[in-house]
C-alpha cells in the first residue's frame, strides 16, 4: 500500500498501522450455515460499490481534501468534499440511472427484447464493476488507494446494517456476502421480503433487490476441512426451477467438458425437488447419471476433447520451476513449434498422472496420439469428486449436517 504524504503528516508510525488494519478490510463476509436449507431468499443491493461512490461523492480529488475537515467515512474517518462533486460520481452518475432504466425494461419484457436489454445492463454492471476496481490502482490517473478504502468501508457499514434489519424484522441470516444476504423465516412470504428491502432501502440509501426466493440452497464446506464453511460454495434452485451455483465443477474453467456435462445434468435433475424430502429420493437417480458416465468413461464411449483440462499460461515453459501439468504441456507445445503467449489457455489430456517419465502423464492438445488411453482412474475421481459436490457421499449428507447457529 502506497503511504501518502498526508498520512505521514498527520499520523504517527503507530497510529498509521492502525489506521490501516481498520480500513484494508475489503468486503465482509459472514460464514455460512453449513448444509440444506429450505424456503431462503436472497436480496442484493443493486451495483452497491458505484452507489456508495455516486451518494458519497467518493473520488480521487474529493477524498481527504483541505477544505471540509469533518470525518465521514466509517471506522478509517476519512474527510470527503462537499462543496464539489467529484469526477468519479460525477460519470457514474447517469451510468447507475441508465442501468436501473434497462432492468426495468427487462422485467416488463418478453423474448428477444427482454435479452436485448439484459444484455445492455449487463454491460454497464461490468463497467461499473471496473469503474471501482480502477479506484484503487496505484497507477490509476483518477484513482486512490485511500478513496477505494472509503467505499469498501461505507459497503461493509450498508451489509451490516442490512443485516441487523432483517434480524429485527424476524428473518435468520443464513449467509451474507460483500453486497448479498441469504434470509429465511417460517411462513416467509414474497411480500414480507419486499417490505424487508424496502426498509433496509430507506435506512441505507442504497437500492436493494429481491434475487429470488430459493426452494432450497445448500452451503457447502470447504475441500480440505469439511466442517469449515466458505463463504463462494454453494447451489440452490429458485422457485421457477432456475438455478444457481457458485464454487462447483461445471463452473470452473479447468473441469474437463465431461465433468461439467456429467454435474450438470445431476443438478438438472435436482432443480425439480420441491424440499429436502424430494432431494433425498432424487439422488438414487444422480447415482445412476454418474454410472453411466462412468461406463462411458471405462468403455471409451467418448471423445477426447470430451477429457480435455484448460489452464490458464502465465509464463514461459522455461520459467516454471515445478514440472506441474500446466507445463508440461506448454513445452510440448513449444517443441512442437507452437507458441503460447501469457494469458492464453494450453488444452491437455492426463494419460497418466502417475507415470514415473513425466513427459508421459500428460498430452498437449492439438498433439494428441490415436492410440486412446487416457488416465481412466483420474478421470473417475474428477467426476466422482463432481457427484459428491451435489449429493455428498452418502447420498443424504446435507439433510443432515448440523445446522450451526450464527
Amino acid at each position: 500500500m502506497e503511504i501518502t504524504s498526508w498520512l505521514l503528516d498527520v499520523y504517527p508510525l503507530h497510529d498509521r498501522m492502525i489506521l490501516w488494519v481498520r480500513t484494508d478490510k475489503g468486503g465482509l463476509t459472514f460464514q455460512p450455515v453449513l448444509g440444506m436449507h429450505e424456503s431462503v431468499a436472497e436480496i442484493d443491493f443493486s451495483s452497491m460499490y458505484p452507489t456508495v461512490m455516486v451518494r458519497h461523492n467518493i473520488s480521487a480529488e474529493t477524498i481527504l481534501c483541505p477544505c471540509c475537515p469533518v470525518s465521514k467515512v466509517p471506522e478509517a474517518g476519512y474527510n470527503i468534499c462537499e462543496k464539489r462533486e467529484g469526477l468519479v460520481p460525477r460519470t457514474l452518475r447517469p451510468i447507475l440511472e441508465r442501468r436501473k432504466i434497462f432492468k426495468s425494461r427487462m422485467k416488463n419484457s418478453q423474448g428477444a427484447e427482454k435479452e436485448l436489454y439484459s444484455r445492455r445492463q449487463t454491460a454497464l454492471k461490468w463497467l461499473l464493476v471496473v469503474c471501482f476496481g480502477y479506484l484503487g490502482y496505484r497507477n490509476a490517473r483518477f484513482g486512490r488507494i485511500e478513496a477505494h478504502e472509503a467505499v469498501t468501508a461505507y459497503g461493509r457499514e450498508k451489509l451490516l446494517r442490512a443485516k441487523e434489519i432483517s434480524e429485527a424484522h424476524g428473518f435468520r441470516v443464513l449467509h451474507a456476502l460483500t453486497d448479498a444476504l441469504w434470509i429465511t423465516k417460517a411462513g416467509m412470504t414474497r411480500p414480507q421480503v419486499l417490505d424487508l428491502c424496502a426498509a433496509i432501502e430507506r435506512d441505507t440509501a442504497a437500492p436493494i433487490e429481491l434475487e429470488g426466493i430459493y426452494k432450497w440452497v445448500v452451503f457447502l464446506p470447504s475441500k480440505v476441512k469439511k466442517n469449515f464453511p466458505v463463504a463462494n460454495r454453494y447451489f440452490g434452485a429458485f422457485e421457477d426451477g432456475k438455478l444457481k451455483a457458485r464454487g462447483l465443477a461445471f463452473r470452473r474453467d479447468d473441469t474437463p467438458p465431461l465433468v461439467k456435462e456429467a454435474q450438470q445434468k445431476m443438478l438438472n435433475l435436482l432443480s425439480t425437488c420441491g424440499n429436502s424430502r424430494e432431494y433425498r429420493e432424487r439422488t438414487l437417480e444422480v447415482r445412476e447419471v454418474l454410472q453411466g458416465y462412468l461406463t462411458r468413461l471405462h468403455t471409451g464411449d467418448l471423445k477426447k476433447e470430451e477429457l480435455l483440462v484448460a489452464k490458464s499460461v502465465r509464463q514461459k515453459g522455461s520459467e516454471y520451476k515445478v514440472d506441474n501439468l500446466t507445463a508440461l504441456a506448454l513445452r510440448q507445445l513449444e517443441d512442437a513449434g507452437i507458441e503460447i503467449h501469457p494469458g492464453e489457455k494450453v488444452h491437455y489430456l492426463i494419460k497418466d498422472s502417475g507415470a514415473k517419465n513425466k513427459e508421459e502423464r500428460i498430452r498437449a492438445f492439438p498433439l494428441l496420439s490415436a492410440d486412446g488411453f487416457y488416465d481412466e482412474e483420474k478421470y473417475r475421481d474428477l467426476l466422482l469428486n463432481a457427484a459428491e459436490e451435489v449429493i455428498g457421499k452418502s447420498g443424504s449428507d446435507f439433510m443432515d449436517t448440523p445446522k450451526r447457529t450464527p
